[in-house]
């Protein structure tokens, strides 16, 4: 059991994600309180939670006419102020349904898919599920969304570019051998947040739709369909949604030629949303510069760092492709 309270058990995952952080632990302290609020708000029964999710707890559970549901009740914090608002825009496109969602509490109530496999766990090839997943986020870009229900990309991109930009003025001397194509990566976040400099469509973006954040719901034991769960939306260029799904699909770097196995998938997705195949490849870019430079302000152990630079790599081959 969690040492916050007996009766709520905190996984490991959520413990050592949001939880490892001051604010993390000062709401961990919080989540009691926050659950029997939900569970009495919605008259809801629920399981022990699922033990992933490193920034917001999940249990399944039953609302009193028998609807199988989820409880997600997340740590307070930017990229997910807006989930319940693209959930419920995105009803019908192939993302999880929203039954309600209490904002102070940060508390949304879905109806839960069955089985709920995770993509991550499917033993598809690599190239049917990078696909299906594909597939999945042309029709997320297809819902009509207003304008004023989702915070604008480029805006995000301004408020990145200004915080990235310090952070790799810090950490340079790490990253010597790549200084050309991290400032390659920055150069292009900057003119990602200048709309006039890089006009694209705007669409409802996903903003994290990997394998992790796709989940099957088959419940009369067909085929079924997948589901996007975990929104971080916004509205913006499509080629942003792009890069997770490329990148963690399998594990592409770990193969001896990374550039021939990503520029096919890259043709795929161009086809698939219509999207330049070079956009792509710029976006990959400054999102792999700005999470590198995130990793390193965020967890300053040796250790972590390590983690954060082996992927120093990857910033080069994404930087490869967006300029052939």
């Amino acid at each position: 059991m969690s040492q916050y309270a007996p009766d709520v058990f905190v996984p490991a995952a959520l413990r050592e994600g949001a939880g490892s952080t001051a604010k993390g632990s000062a709401w961990l302290e919080q989540l009691p309180s926050l659950v029997a609020r939900a569970v009495h708000r919605w008259s809801l029964r629920l399981a022990e939670p699922f033990g992933v999710g490193t920034t917001a707890w999940t249990a399944p559970g039953v609302m009193p006419d028998g609807t199988p549901v989820v409880l997600k009740i997340t740590f307070p914090h930017e990229e997910a102020q807006y989930e319940a608002a693209a959930l419920r825009v995105w009803h019908g496109y192939s993302a999880v349904e929203l039954l309600d969602h209490h904002v102070p509490d940060w508390a949304i109530l879905m109806r839960r898919a069955h089985p709920g496999t995770l993509m991550l766990h499917d033993h598809s090839p690599a190239h049917v599920r990078l696909r299906t997943g594909l597939e999945l986020i042309a029709t997320l870009h297809q819902a009509p969304i207003r304008g004023d229900e989702l915070p604008l990309l480029r805006h995000a991109a301004a408020r990145w570019i200004t915080i990235a930009t310090h952070r790799a003025n810090r950490w340079a001397h790490l990253y010597e051998h790549y200084r050309q194509e991290m400032q390659y990566g920055l150069a292009l976040l900057a003119s990602f947040a200048d709309h006039q400099a890089t006009p694209a469509p705007i669409v409802g973006l996903h903003g994290d739709l990997n394998p992790g954040n796709i989940l099957l719901d088959a419940p009369f034991g067909g085929p079924g369909h997948w589901l996007a769960i975990d929104p971080k939306p916004m509205l913006g260029d499509p080629a942003y949604d792009l890069w997770p799904m490329l990148a963690q699909v399998d594990s592409p770097f770990a193969y001896p030629d990374p550039t021939a196995v990503l520029a096919p998938r890259v043709e795929m997705a161009e086809q698939i949303l219509g999207v330049p195949a070079q956009r792509i490849c710029q976006w990959a870019c400054a999102r792999a510069v700005e999470s590198v430079l995130w990793q390193l302000e965020t967890w300053p152990d040796p250790v972590d760092q390590r983690s954060a630079l082996g992927e120093l790599p990857a910033v080069r081959c994404w930087a490869q492709l967006a300029q052939r």
